[in-house]
């Protein structure tokens, strides 16, 4: 029994082997008798010239080219023209073309030859159309005649029939993006919203501006201190915050309505220009210096002020912005002394 095993083993292997080599045996036959099939031929003919085009193979397959042959075989004091061949073929594309030099037969006559590389095209037929060919005899009068047509079949690179084997594929297949893509997408996609939010707060922002600057200086200064207000900054522990607005805001008003740089002055430097402003009556003046130095102990003094000193700040500016255009109203304006005659 030890001595048959290794025949045992070794039999299985080489009936193996020799299915692998035939079955490559006939692949390569089956290959050498498609590459050595009888080319398609077709002759015409007008006195003297014969042409003769082969296709090689005589299948058209879209894995391989065909090479067509073109001989002409006529006396040597026969001149023969051929036509380009470019506008001439059906489901080919012209890949190049080559003239091989010129044999004389026995007889006499000489056979000229051109070869033609021809890549085929997913097409419903494959022909070489009739082409003219034109001839001049010995005593130079020109002739011409056409070429028969050329048609190739086809074959298909599917073997057998595909329904079997697409019977499964009824619908589109989802391919999934990869990683790479879904990241790409995501940062679009995240820029995309960034520049929509960038638009959106510029565009808010112009058009508070604009609205800004149709109102009138007692309305932008009212409408700043209700946005003020509803920042709620004294009760976030920011009073320090709310007085400088508020100051800020007084100024600014001061500045569009009378036209004097209130932002840029110090609390003295702007008092003593209200002093020499006729526009300010002695009470406006009185109400606010004591405005504006009680917001400088806040500021810059570390004095913390309670809630009613804060209230009472907050409604000296409002008054002082609601009744300041019914003042200068009620103020009769300075006299201008005449000059002596």
């Amino acid at each position: 029994m030890g001595t048959n095993m290794p025949g045992v083993l070794i039999a299985p292997l080489l009936v193996s082997i020799l299915l692998t080599a035939c079955t490559r045996h006939s692949s390569e036959s089956t290959a050498d008798k498609s590459a050595s099939a009888k080319p398609q031929v077709v002759e015409s003919s007008a006195g003297q010239v014969t042409v003769r085009m082969s296709a090689t193979p005589p299948v058209v397959r879209l894995d391989r080219d065909t090479l067509l042959t073109i001989e002409v075989t006529a006396p040597p004091n026969v001149q023969v023209k051929l036509p380009p061949i470019e506008n001439r073929v059906s489901g080919f594309t012209v890949a190049g073309s080559f003239d091989k030099p010129p044999v004389v037969e026995p007889g006499g006559r000489t056979v000229r030859e051109r070869s033609v590389r021809l890549q085929p095209q997913a097409a419903p037929r494959y022909r070489i159309a009739p082409m003219a060919i034109v001839w001049h005899d010995r005593s130079g009068e020109e002739h011409s005649f056409p070429t028969r047509p050329l048609v190739l079949s086809s074959e298909s690179l599917v073997k057998g029939d595909p329904g079997s084997s697409l019977a499964a594929v009824r619908s589109p297949v989802r391919i999934y993006p990869g990683l790479g893509s879904v990241l790409l997408y995501l940062v679009a996609a995240a820029g995309v919203c960034a520049l929509g939010v960038l638009l959106w707060w510029a565009a808010k922002r112009i058009h508070r501006e604009v609205r800004l600057r149709r109102m009138s200086p007692r309305e932008r200064a009212l409408h700043e201190l209700a946005e003020l207000l509803a920042r709620d900054l004294v009760t976030k522990d920011r009073v320090k915050d709310f007085y400088f607005e508020l100051t800020m805001i007084v100024r600014a008003y001061i500045e569009r309505a009378h036209s004097i740089r209130a932002p840029e002055q110090t609390t003295e430097e702007f008092l003593v220009a209200v002093s020499q402003d006729p526009r300010f009556s002695p009470a406006v003046i009185t109400k606010l210096r004591a405005f504006l130095q009680a917001a400088d102990l806040v500021k810059y003094a570390a004095y913390l002020p309670d809630r009613p000193a804060i209230d009472q700040s907050l409604a000296t500016a409002r008054t002082y912005v609601e009744t300041d255009a019914d003042e200068r109203a009620a103020t009769p304006p300075p006299s201008t002394p005449h000059p002596q005659p």
